[in-house]
């Protein structure tokens, strides 16, 4: 009986231990995603500024997408840009963190992507759905 006791114990030990070990892990997971999301949304955020310095009459932008090149460690932003008479043009571009600036862009309405400076504030809507004026 006594012995019965002992294994249930240690069986209770172990199983207390790996649940511990499990819950550390997921804790652990979740925080580096979390922090990867706010690394991203402060990328997304550079970008627009750059966005702005590229272009002129944005009324507003919205990324649809962003993607992540590792080896060259550059961004690729899909986005809906609206300038201030209301016209929209879908389009991407690329983003080097480092440098600040878009790298390259695809022109698809050259009346709607007018080279320039947007100094007014404008409505950013995030790939993560959060908004904000910039």
């Amino acid at each position: 009986m006594k012995k019965n006791k002992r294994i249930f114990a240690f069986i209770f030990a172990i199983v207390l231990f790996l649940s511990v070990i499990g819950l550390g892990g997921k804790v652990l997971m979740d925080k580096r995603e979390e922090k990867k999301e706010q690394e991203l949304l402060a990328v997304e955020k550079q970008s627009v500024n750059a966005l702005k310095n590229t272009f002129a009459d944005i009324a507003e932008v919205k990324i649809e997408q962003t993607g992540y090149n590792s080896m060259t460690g550059s961004y690729n932003m899909i986005v809906t840009m609206t300038n201030t008479e209301g016209e929209s043009v879908y389009f991407s571009y690329g983003f080097v963190k480092d440098s600040g600036e878009i790298a390259d862009y695809g022109v698809e309405d050259e009346d709607i992507q007018k080279e320039g400076k947007t100094t007014d504030k404008i409505k950013v809507v995030y790939s993560n759905g959060e908004e904000e004026e910039l």
